[in-house]
């Protein structure tokens, strides 16, 4: 009878230690740890955020951005992109075949980005051909864009006056262009391809970018 119960005993004690040790075998089966073959990511996020406001700042300085809330919007940005460029790399960790093309695409969603951020094209025109200064790795340049067109030399063609020479002729660092005639003529070409003309006798005429034009005679 003792041996019974003794045997009786032991069955249960090892039946509650494995019962026990249960829950704990099937965490470490679904656990991702180093055992499993599982990389955790072990980002710093905290020094995300302190490179991505160095960054802002950088860009800030490089562009003329004088607004706090512009900065501030850059920041999640960068750092955005920097945890999609840590989850390249170790999606890439032994076959490197695709890396360079996803890392082209992060640096290239980072910019779309800072172009709805950044108040001005011309800002954003230099943001995106200063890209090198900015990210690590391949990027898409930006593609120049075409020249405006000139002003005229014939400043008849524009209704400036007949055989009116050029006077003076204007360029200014956003792209406009200003001709003055002898005759008094003025003519001003924007970087966008609208037109404002003043004509010697008053006349003022306004062609917009879309070739629209708008007339308004002097009162007499």
């Amino acid at each position: 009878m003792n041996k019974i119960l003794l045997t009786l005993a032991a069955g249960a004690m090892l039946l509650g230690a494995c019962n026990r040790d249960k829950p704990a075998a099937e965490q470490a089966a679904t656990s991702p740890t180093a055992d499993t073959g599982v990389v955790l990511s072990n980002r710093d996020t905290a020094a995300y955020r302190t490179n991505a406001q160095q960054l802002a700042q950088r860009v800030g300085q490089d562009l003329g951005i004088t607004d706090a809330v512009v900065i501030t919007r850059l920041v999640p940005v960068y750092i955005e992109r920097q945890n999609a460029i840590a989850d390249i790399r170790q999606k890439y960790t032994t076959d490197t075949t695709g890396q360079y093309a996803d890392s082209r695409a992060a640096n290239d969603a980072a910019t779309a980005r800072v172009k709805t951020i950044l108040p001005t094209p011309a800002q954003y025109n230099t943001y995106a051909t200063n890209q090198g200064n900015y990210y690590g790795g391949p990027y898409t340049a930006p593609t120049a864009p075409p020249a405006p067109a000139t002003v005229p030399v014939a400043g008849h063609k524009l209704g400036v006056g007949q055989g009116s020479g050029i006077k003076k002729l204007e360029h200014e660092g956003d792209g406009d262009k200003k001709v003055k005639y002898e005759n008094g003529a003025k003519v001003k070409r924007n970087d966008d391809g609208s037109v404002k003309i003043k004509r010697a006798d008053g006349t003022k005429v306004k062609i917009d970018e879309n070739g629209h034009r708008t007339v308004k005679k002097p009162l007499l």
